[in-house]
């Protein structure tokens, strides 16, 4: 959950969740964050890093590039940048120099 408030775990109803902090985070949630999210938090994942790099590496044109570009300069932290970065090589590294 992003918030800017509260961090711990929190039981509701029978379940625990994990709230953490988040500083900054977009206030429209478009499927380019997600995707920059879902890198920066790799490696919380119980998932196969490589396979879930892989598909993410396979699904590039159903994105909007610019938008990921930009998602990617605003919320992703230096490994998402460099990852991303791979991705997006020509756009991304002519643009911010990564």
């Amino acid at each position: 959950m992003y918030n800017h408030k509260r961090h711990g775990e929190f039981m509701l109803g029978k379940r625990t969740f994990s709230f953490c902090i988040k500083p900054h985070f977009s206030k429209k949630v478009t499927k380019e964050f997600l995707l920059v999210d879902l890198v920066n938090n790799l490696e919380n994942l119980a998932e196969d890093k490589e396979q879930v790099l892989e598909k993410v590496y396979s699904k590039k044109q159903f994105f909007d590039v610019k938008k990921l570009v930009q998602a990617t300069k605003n919320y992703g932290s230096v490994r998402t940048k460099k990852l991303l970065g791979k991705l997006l090589s020509a756009e991304f590294n002519t643009v911010y120099g990564i």
